[in-house]
């Protein structure tokens, strides 16, 4: 059974960096449309399907590939749509870059070439622009751009079964702000939208790649990204499980302690300072006026304690690997990141690199779970 996937969204989707996978990933399980495998700025692609192979800009389409067909031997196809530095706004069904169209015309000429194809995933790889912008209700454009998506390819494919959207975490707060970070919103956004739509799949952050500047991460980077995006689809849909990455799930306060329980995809939880330089308490920080952190420590395998100089205050908030950082730079020696991960011993089919996964950054009250979503913003 062939499946199709779809990536979209800004930059980071059409690709950035100089291609560097340009031999074909599988020469008859893998395929692309001429021109692809992501179309930018408008570009269409054609409708002949070819070996899957980058053209231009390296993707996220090789890596994802190569990942799921370790484990999977059904043919996939990889087909998508972007437009460098465009909000949802522009991207959106109905928007003016008709992007949101042209990704639905793909998956009916996959499916006009392939009967027997079905849908696999969604990828989207976007909230920069949004985040600079200061939109307020990404999480709710999630979740409307996942509808819309859903609506139209149910018809194409004629089925009633879940398509999930795979998102990934911005990570380049420290790249744009050079100020005020807290209206760039779309990393809790991405966080809390996950966290209520079932079929909104976070996949992890970006904090822990090389970039080539403020937004973008290199072309090694972005194969390793799509073998995450791989991994976390492979365990819903080959697994039949959820996926979460790792993410808080709990902030307790006790007395000058704060507990946090995390969801660890594989335990234990590990401080690396080798991938990722040490920005300070490994990424974590503590707002309150009157008390400070002292030390980051484990607490056993999924639990991380933060003791503190003096008990915080009831409005006090805990953030990871938001607001440190160097303005003007992104990534894992000088932006904002953490260095908080689980032990996962999958590596990158490409390159054999790590496949740690590596906490969402977050910013959320000393009291929380992520039920309690009226405290979370």
């Amino acid at each position: 059974m062939t499946h199709l996937f779809l990536i979209t969204g800004q930059s980071l989707a059409t690709g950035r960096a100089p291609a560097m996978t340009v031999d074909p990933v599988a020469q008859e399980q893998a395929l692309c449309f001429g021109g692809g495998p992501v179309g930018g700025q408008g570009q269409p692609l054609t409708a002949r399907l070819g070996p899957l192979r980058e053209t231009g800009t390296e993707t996220i389409a090789s890596g994802f590939a190569a990942q799921l067909l370790q484990t999977s031997s059904d043919p996939l196809i990889l087909a998508g749509q972007g437009w460098a530095g465009q909000p949802y706004a522009v991207l959106r069904k109905g928007g003016p870059s008709h992007v949101f169209e042209q990704l639905i015309a793909q998956a009916q000429t996959a499916k006009t070439h392939v009967p027997d194809a079905q849908f696999g995933a969604i990828l989207v790889l976007h909230g920069e622009t949004d985040g600079a912008q200061g939109t307020a209700d990404y999480d709710r454009i999630l979740t409307q751009w996942h509808q819309d998506f859903a609506s139209a390819l149910a018809d194409i494919f004629d089925t009633a079964e879940p398509m999930p959207m795979l998102i990934c975490q911005t990570s380049s707060i420290s790249g744009y702000c050079s100020g005020d970070r807290r209206h760039f919103r779309t990393p809790q956004m991405q966080f809390q939208a996950a966290l209520t739509h079932p079929q909104l799949v976070l996949v992890g952050p970006k904090y822990q790649y090389d970039y080539i500047d403020w937004a973008h991460i290199d072309a090694a980077s972005t194969r390793r990204h799509g073998a995450l995006f791989a991994k976390a689809y492979r365990r819903l849909a080959q697994e039949g499980k959820d996926w979460h990455p790792l993410q808080p799930r709990r902030l307790t306060q006790m007395d000058s302690t704060v507990l946090i329980d995390f969801d660890v995809p594989v335990e234990p939880l590990c401080f690396d300072t080798e991938h990722v330089c040490d920005p300070g308490q490994y990424g974590f920080s503590l707002h309150d006026p009157h008390s400070h952190i002292i030390a980051v420590e484990p607490a056993g395998p999924s639990r991380i304690r933060l003791v503190l100089d003096r008990p915080a205050a009831r409005s006090a908030r805990v953030s990871y690997a938001l607001y440190n950082g160097t303005p003007g730079l992104s990534g894992r020696l000088d932006g904002a990141r953490g260095c908080l991960r689980d032990s996962d011993t999958e590596r990158c089919a490409l390159d054999g690199w790590p496949l740690f996964n590596w906490s969402v950054a977050f910013d959320l009250p000393i009291n929380w779970d992520h039920h309690d979503r009226d405290r979370s913003g």
